[in-house]
């Protein structure tokens, strides 16, 4: 059966074990149900930003070991000029503290190598000499440009299914893609489902959008690919030339059945 149980602290009544267990339980627990079809990545915020040298990633959650990992101050990092790619990563270590208590912590810091087992990437960047790095983009090409400007394509977001990109590049393309006209019945769809969850969307209804969209089977799934992918849509989209690919798609298709 459901059931719905909650503490009550009165004045001068008993503090009993089982309403701090409550306490503790009750939330890990509704937390777990509802992450549990999830894979590691940033559940919320961990926005960067960078002033006079100093890259900020800003509060945020992450779910990783299927625990949620809280920062609530900003973290500051110097971050001088380097020639090579710089990632901004978390390193999660598990603590064993007393008896009575258990948990871990995520180390945020910049390095020049890839994420390994027990890291998220959270932003990559190349940062010439003399250049201020951006963490604002004008469009949504303009999110993988190379040089002194933070990528987050990378980066894991939780979503329903797994991880997949972080929302606001979902925001980003599901705008630009409104923005070029277009009457095709899975475009609107799509962008309507992106700008409803507010970019929050499942892996498969990615995947079944960018496939029916080229036309066919797509193998590589990694944040890249389905960036590349709905960088190609929007760019063929902005030329014109989406719906005539799309026809000649279902031609081939046609003359081989």
């Amino acid at each position: 059966m459901f059931k719905f149980e909650a503490p009550v602290f009165v004045h001068k009544n008993i503090l009993k074990k089982d309403m701090l267990e409550e306490l503790r339980d009750y939330p890990l627990m509704v937390s777990k149900m509802m992450l549990a079809d999830c894979s590691d990545g940033v559940l919320k915020g961990t926005g960067i930003t960078w002033e006079d040298g100093v890259l900020k990633v800003h509060p945020g959650l992450i779910l990783h070991g299927g625990n949620i990992y809280r920062m609530e101050e900003a973290c500051s990092l110097r971050c001088p000029p380097a020639s090579q790619l710089t990632y901004v990563k978390v390193r999660f270590v598990t603590m064993d503290y007393e008896k009575d208590r258990m948990g871990g912590f995520g180390d945020v810091y910049l390095d020049d190598r890839l994420p390994e087992q027990g890291e998220i990437e959270l932003g990559r960047f190349r940062l010439q000499e003399g250049a201020r790095l951006r963490c604002e983009y004008e469009n949504f090409e303009d999110y993988q440009t190379e040089f002194d400007t933070v990528n987050r394509i990378h980066m894991p977001y939780v979503c329903p299914g797994g991880v997949s990109l972080w929302p606001e590049l979902f925001m980003e393309f599901a705008l630009e893609l409104l923005k070029t006209g277009t009457e095709d019945s899975y475009d609107i769809s799509f962008a309507m489902q992106i700008l409803g969850s507010k970019g929050q969307i499942s892996q498969e209804l990615v995947t079944f959008y960018v496939e029916k969209r080229m036309g066919k089977k797509v193998m590589d799934w990694s944040n890249q690919v389905i960036f590349e992918k709905l960088l190609n849509i929007l760019k063929e989209q902005k030329a014109g030339n989406g719906g005539l690919k799309r026809q000649q798609n279902n031609t081939k298709q046609m003359l081989l059945l």
